[in-house]
């Protein structure tokens, strides 16, 4: 099981984020860890998005065939 603690707006609580936003991935052959599509797609909204953004975004369309926002 995987989480990541955050600094949290509340002084002393951080924040965990749950097991199912990592996944393990492959680049070149090699498995690596690393975040959901779905978790992505979420971290990248809420504010207005660069154009990193938006390239990251176009290439979880392309290779995953998912709706984002941008």
């Amino acid at each position: 099981m995987h989480s990541a603690v955050q600094a949290s707006p509340e002084p002393g609580r951080p924040f965990t984020y749950p097991s199912s936003c990592f996944v393990t991935g492959t680049i070149h052959g090699t498995s690596v860890a690393c975040l959901s599509t779905e978790q992505q797609v979420y971290f990248h909204q809420g504010c207005e998005p660069s154009e990193r953004d938006r390239h990251d975004m176009a290439q979880l369309r392309r290779v995953f065939g998912i709706a984002t926002h941008s």
